[in-house]
């Protein structure tokens, strides 16, 4: 018999007991940060046995079904389920941050609740790498306010450490956190997520003003361009097409390799699907349809590289002037 199962628990067995179709759609309901927690629990859920799973189906339904298998849950289905309700990309990324070593580091806490000026007044002195280690724990748009208030002579050389940054052994974290703890005391009872990595840098990124954005990675990119080039690929995704005004999608669209576009449109999200759909004449747009329909079985390799060829146009298109990406 297993431990008490959490709500959290509850709910992501019984997305798994329903299906990756039904799972999908019931995840596109939730916010990000609910359907992070239950694809995290989804990833992670132990061995579930008959009567467990009945049980929670009563829960939910107040009906007793019979289950014929043990239930397990496992990263690869929840990766199923989540490129369904919200898009490989987006999935990917999900995946990436829930599957992570969950490090109790209750030293970090009370620096990471402190408000940015404070933040960067106890790190500012510091070596680059314990910098990126401490932006690492900041949400995106937090870490970029510290990022902007460091000098800048550091700036570009923590953002490349915090792209390179790697899942950190919990003993370093801890060494650091309490070293820097000792300057302003007090307990600390919380745990948290490290993230690290090409997507932490370019969410820190994204959330800062394009001038200052700009001006690091071109600068960056004058002594490292394939990191640079890693980072940008993460900051503008083929589900950020969705976003886009029509005007921009329509004139990207000629621009797109039309045999390529329905492969990339195979797994995409409707909310892209119809964002690039609604950008070509009804009779171009019912033709890449019948394309997909007629696709058969795909690699998801094809796939990644097809979707990755459609926003490589809206890229060149912005590097050449002819549309601007806010």
């Amino acid at each position: 018999m297993q431990a008490k199962l959490t709500q959290v628990q509850k709910l992501a067995a019984l997305l798994i007991l329903l299906g990756e179709d039904a799972a999908g759609i019931i995840l596109k309901t939730f916010d990000k940060n609910e359907r992070e927690q239950v694809c995290a629990e989804m990833a992670n859920l132990p061995m579930l046995n008959m009567e467990e799973q009945q049980r929670i189906l009563r829960e939910y339904t107040e009906m007793a079904v019979e289950a014929i298998s043990s239930l397990e849950g496992s990263e690869e289905y929840t990766k199923r389920v989540l490129e369904k309700a919200v898009g490989m990309f987006e999935a990917e990324e999900i995946i990436g941050r829930v599957s992570m070593s969950r490090t109790s580091v209750a030293a970090m806490q009370q620096i990471i609740d402190m408000d940015p000026l404070g933040i960067t007044n106890l790190i500012k002195e510091e070596q680059a790498q314990t910098i990126s280690l401490v932006l690492s724990y900041l949400p995106p748009a937090k870490a970029g306010d510290v990022l902007l208030r460091l000098p800048e002579s550091v700036r570009e050389t923590v953002i490349e450490r915090l792209a390179k940054l790697a899942p950190t052994p919990i003993e370093v974290v801890e060494t650091v956190g309490r070293t820097l703890s000792k300057k302003i005391g007090g307990k600390i009872t919380r745990s948290l997520n490290q993230t690290g990595g090409y997507q932490s840098a370019a969410s820190l990124l994204k959330n800062m003003a394009k001038d200052s954005r700009d001006e690091i990675l071109n600068n960056m990119d004058e002594r490292i361009p394939d990191l640079v080039r890693e980072i940008k690929s993460k900051m503008f995704t083929f589900d950020d097409l969705a976003d886009l005004d029509n005007r921009v999608l329509q004139k990207a669209m000629t621009q797109v390799d039309a045999d390529r576009l329905p492969l990339a449109l195979i797994a995409a999200t409707d909310r892209v699907r119809e964002a690039l759909l609604g950008a070509m004449s009804k009779r171009a747009a019912e033709s890449v349809r019948e394309e997909m329909e007629n696709l058969g079985k795909v690699k998801l390799a094809d796939i990644n590289a097809a979707q990755e060829s459609v926003v490589l146009v809206i890229r060149e298109m912005e590097d050449s002037g002819e549309l601007e990406l806010s």
